[in-house]
């Protein structure tokens, strides 16, 4: 994959920047390294960072950051790993503090433009959507192998599809005939399976749904989200950029957990307070993008950056 064919805008930089990001930080964890648009933003802007510690699936995109980041060297250290291995890797490393931890869940664009990749269903390629790029765990063998149940599960919890019934027996009984084996095949069941005005809607959320359960999104989330925690200290901040209802939810009922003191019912009270909250929010609401942002770079429309603060 040529080098000067990827680029990727990150997204909310300024507002990383801005909110997320302050002077006294020494470490950085970025679990979604992608091609290093973060990563540079925030090395160029806060050079009293010692340590930037960067986590991506891709073995394509770390090289690519690798050299991107070549001026930073002797702080940044990168793993090739999914970030649900924070604790792990932070307590290895014996870092300094405060940390401050970025997780931008949002698909690459290089993923999307590159059809090698097997995320777009806009140009055939090979039916992939694992951000490792291993064929032990692909969206073929998903396909070729789940029960019509398996399937309909993942289509309505994961891409939250009205036909989910209904796709999921097409692609049963279109396996039958032929395995599938590129994005096409996959989206021209899609097709065959829903009303023509909610085609475009239903690829969309079809791909979602297979891509999310490939990669095992949602559960690694809610993994990291309770790990980062266990690491943080007083003062250490999290910012977390969702792009869809799914992962966002997640975020936000983690937000809204353990912002609050832990209560219980004692004989004197029903909500006696057993211990404080853990975090707090930097911001009430999620911030989103400028219009001017989606505007130069649409896919980030749907972005929703929360921030939270370790308080005890």
């Amino acid at each position: 994959m040529p080098h000067q064919n990827l680029f990727h805008e990150p997204v909310l930089k300024k507002e990383v920047l801005a909110l997320l990001f302050f002077e006294k930080v020494q470490t950085v964890f970025d679990g979604t390294l992608g091609l290093g648009g973060h990563a540079e933003a925030v090395l160029r802007q806060f050079p009293n960072i010692k340590r930037y510690i960067a986590c991506d699936l891709d073995s394509e995109h770390l090289a690519f950051a690798r050299k991107r980041l070549e001026k930073w060297h002797t702080k940044a250290i990168f793993y090739h790993c999914n970030f649900s291995s924070i604790k792990k890797i932070v307590q290895e490393l014996n870092i300094s503090h405060p940390l401050v931890i970025l997780l931008d869940l949002g698909l690459c664009s290089a993923h999307v433009d590159i059809a090698e990749k097997g995320f777009s269903f806009d140009a055939n390629g090979p039916l992939k959507m694992s951000f490792d790029g291993t064929s032990s765990r692909d969206c073929a063998s998903l396909l070729n192998t789940s029960s019509e149940r398996e399937l309909t599960q993942i289509l309505r919890e994961y891409g939250e599809e009205p036909q989910a019934t209904r796709i999921a027996r097409t692609i049963v009984l279109q396996r039958e005939t032929k395995l599938f084996e590129t994005t096409f095949d996959l989206r021209s069941v899609i097709e065959r399976s829903v009303h023509p005005r909610d085609k475009k809607k239903a690829i969309m959320r079809v791909f979602q749904g297979l891509r999310i359960a490939v990669n095992d999104e949602l559960n690694a989330l809610t993994q990291t989200l309770q790990d980062a925690l266990k690491i943080m200290r007083q003062g250490d901040r999290m910012g977390v950029i969702s792009y869809h209802s799914l992962e966002d939810r997640i975020v936000k009922q983690f937000c809204l957990l353990h912002s609050k003191p832990e209560t219980r019912e004692t004989e004197f009270s029903l909500h006696t307070e057993v211990a404080p909250a853990s975090i707090k929010l930097l911001s009430k609401k999620p911030i989103v993008p400028t219009e001017e942002e989606i505007t130069f770079n649409p896919r980030a429309r749907s972005a929703k950056l929360r921030i939270l603060e370790k308080i005890s």
